[in-house]
């Protein structure tokens, strides 16, 4: 059971340092196509004046979620290799995968709730007190693209230094009622 409990900690922080990674590469100029890609999210889509909307505006076929799912396949199949070859028993295989899925799904569905005008999360006790702050710190990366690439769990913006928090006019955006 502690094998399980320490596997899906380092997995979440695996993950989570996984997707502040790719993040940070598509905002580079030099990632080219997954760059031009990614801006369509940010310059088109979703421009910090124009932040939420009623509906998702899906990039469609810009769409990065895909570039992070084949960027992810090595980190999927690495733990069947090694339990194919009897280096990671069943259970810890298996813990990885979920927890992997877990983490990018949260990653995935919390980016794109924070472009929803009005998501269920904000009426939550609680929770909608959080939402409403990683909403914040999202549309500070919005605003300034070299910043908060992590989504809900800013360890690594925090770790690498690109961690933004302008508490200064966080009361003053309209989206954020």
């Amino acid at each position: 059971m502690l094998a399980i409990l320490f596997t899906v900690l380092i997995i979440f922080f695996v993950g989570n340092l996984f997707g502040y990674v790719v993040h940070r590469i598509l905002h580079r100029p030099w990632a080219g196509y997954l760059y031009q890609k990614h801006m369509v999210h940010h310059n088109l889509l979703y421009p910090p004046t124009d932040f939420v909307s009623d509906k998702y505006r899906n990039a469609g076929k810009d769409n990065t979620t895909r570039t992070f799912i084949i960027i992810a396949l090595p980190l999927i199949i690495l733990p069947i290799i090694l339990w194919l070859v009897g280096c990671l028993p069943l259970s810890l295989m298996i813990t990885v995968l979920v927890v992997e899925g877990l983490v990018g799904y949260l990653n995935n569905y919390l980016h794109d709730s924070f472009h929803i005008r009005d998501h269920w999360m904000y009426r939550v006790p609680l929770l909608g007190l959080l939402f409403k702050h990683w909403v914040y710190l999202h549309w500070l990366h919005h605003v300034r693209t070299d910043t908060n690439y992590s989504i809900f769990w800013f360890v690594p913006d925090k770790l690498f230094g690109t961690f933004w928090n302008d508490k200064e006019n966080k009361d003053d955006l309209p989206f954020m009622s």
